[in-house]
């Protein structure tokens, strides 16, 4: 059987660095955020009035606890923000795009651009959208057919006709 390890108390001087160093990791992860944040969408970084003032909590354990959450509430809202940024440059640069292509439909823009979406845009559903959308001429799927459909007609007959097989019976799917 495997040993279980057991850990050794933690001394109070043991706890109050491992605090202390928790408690730098999360005021340097707060900062970052919070500049980051302020980059982002051109404001000054301020400070958020919160329900609780971390300087009432007396539990450092618990302080720290309500710190991180607050830190990784902000970090949240920072990806958020970067996610939103970035598909906002991505619809200007489309629209820009575009607009550019559509004004002089002889520039070899339009012309490189529908090479380049047939080349990268794969799914069916995405490259009807475009063709739809955009009035963009994108074949369904690039470089392939269409699959043929089956001959609906002969399926038809070959059931409705008694097949020899079957000693010129039809029988009943229901029965097998």
């Amino acid at each position: 059987m495997s040993e279980i390890r057991r850990r050794r108390a933690e001394t109070d001087a043991q706890r109050a660095r491992r605090l202390e160093a928790l408690a730098v990791q999360l005021a340097d992860r707060e900062h970052r955020a919070a500049a980051a944040l302020a980059g982002a969408s051109g404001a000054r970084p301020r400070r958020r009035g919160h329900v609780l003032p971390l300087a009432d909590i007396e539990d450092e354990a618990r302080r720290l606890e309500v710190w991180r959450a607050r830190v990784e509430r902000l970090e949240a809202l920072l990806d958020r923000t970067q996610r939103k940024r970035e598909t906002r440059a991505k619809i200007v640069l489309g629209s820009t795009l575009l607009a550019e292509a559509r004004a002089a439909p002889d520039d070899p823009l339009l012309a490189r651009l529908i090479e380049i979406l047939d080349r990268r845009v794969e799914r069916p559903k995405d490259r009807h959208a475009l063709a739809e959308t955009l009035g963009l001429p994108l074949a369904a799927l690039p470089g392939r057919e269409p699959p043929a459909l089956p001959d609906f007609d002969a399926m038809a007959r070959e059931a409705m006709n008694p097949s020899p097989r079957h000693g010129g019976r039809q029988q009943d799917a229901r029965r097998t």
